[in-house]
């Protein structure tokens, strides 16, 4: 958004009202109404081109030199008194006073409004004094209209050109305030991305490393890594396909993506069990419930290998719920990202997800809506 009185604009706008002035004052001039008084017009052809070319240089000047516009205005019009006064004189000498109200420092604003303010007052003390009350308040009229009314003008436009750099400045903070939270976001994204995918799998791996060691005969441990090694492969390369595109299309879990998990609970001696299967919901809720299913599965494991895991799907009529148990091997030492994660991926679609001991047991549930 542009200032009302942009450097460039304000330039064309300061020529062409320049312009248009001397238009005025020359058609003043063509209709006999050069001066105030039509019956007091005494300056021959040649004055009155000078005064017309001597205000229109003001003029033209005046954005650049506000100061020594503004003097020469005045001393212009104080010559100008003695055989006029000039309609176009003063007609410049407004936009003068606007511009040097609105574009000229604060010492000149202040300036300029105590000459006007005490030029108008004097000017209708004066014309009270000579011609009678009705003359003065004509006078100080023409002096509020010619002096005043563009002082008034200039500090509207100048309110306004500071409401609209205000707003702009609040607009680029608050941009920039969601450009922070965006990237954030997306940040919290990929790393629970990273922590419920490849994460999982490459624990899984490590555990089965351990075992493999201490057995006789570890090809079905070997196969149970492979298979979640290339898993992890998978998710890597489904990531990179979401961050290279052009859209904004987020990875699918599939319920039948936690294969290898359950082959590596197998291979460490937990016999898991499912019950139940969401592929029948939507892709939204699939997915949930299957990054919720395979931390679970990763953490039992991980933390309580050799006892059996659970994993249940019950349908109702306005939602799904997910519950996976197994048996805890000691108790837990605290709460990690796992957790934290479960809860995030449910609320997501407005659902919920709680993971605590129940007994000897630990249980992940969450109910997510149809």
């Amino acid at each position: 958004m542009k200032s009302p009185l942009g450097g460039s604009d304000l330039s064309r706008s300061t020529n062409l009202v320049a312009v248009g002035t001397l238009a005025v004052g020359l058609l003043l001039w063509a209709c006999g109404a050069f001066s105030f008084f039509s019956d007091h017009d005494v300056y021959p052809w040649y004055a009155k081109l000078a005064l017309l070319t001597a205000a229109f240089v003001i003029q033209i000047t005046a954005r650049r030199r506000p100061v020594v516009a503004f003097g020469a205005m005045c001393a212009l019009l104080a010559v100008d008194a003695f055989w006029g006064p000039s309609l176009p004189l003063w007609i410049v000498m407004s936009d003068v006073v606007f511009l040097c109200a609105a574009r000229g420092t604060r010492i000149l604003r202040h300036v300029v409004i105590v000459v006007c303010t005490v030029l108008t007052l004097g000017l209708a003390i004066a014309g009270a004094v000579v011609g009678g009350v009705q003359v003065g308040v004509l006078v100080g009229l023409v002096g509020i209209a010619f002096l005043l009314s563009p002082i008034t003008y200039a500090q509207s436009v100048t309110a306004a050109r500071r409401a609209s750099d205000a707003e702009k400045t609040a607009a680029v903070s608050q941009a920039h305030a969601d450009r922070t939270q965006a990237l954030a976001d997306e940040r919290r994204r990929l790393s629970r991305e990273l922590h419920d995918t490849v994460a999982g799998h490459v624990s899984a791996i490590a555990i089965l490393s351990e075992v493999a060691r201490d057995v006789a005969d570890p090809a079905q441990i070997v196969d149970s890594i492979r298979g979640n090694s290339l898993a992890a492969l998978r998710e890597l390369r489904a990531m990179i396909d979401v961050l290279a595109a052009d859209g904004d299309e987020r990875t699918t879990a599939r319920w039948s993506s936690l294969g290898p998990l359950i082959a590596a609970a197998d291979a460490v001696g937990s016999t898991v069990t499912v019950d139940g299967d969401p592929q029948a919901q939507s892709h939204q809720v699939e997915a949930v419930l299957t990054r919720i299913a395979g931390e679970a599965l990763a953490n039992a494991t991980r933390h309580a290998p050799g006892h059996a895991v659970s994993v249940v799907v019950d349908e109702f009529d306005d939602r799904v719920r997910l519950t996976v148990r197994n048996e805890m091997s000691c108790e837990p030492s605290g709460v990690g990202r796992g957790i934290v994660n479960m809860g995030i991926r449910a609320e997501s679609i407005g659902g919920r997800a709680d993971a605590g001991p129940a007994g000897t047991d630990w249980i992940v549930t969450a109910e997510v809506p149809r």
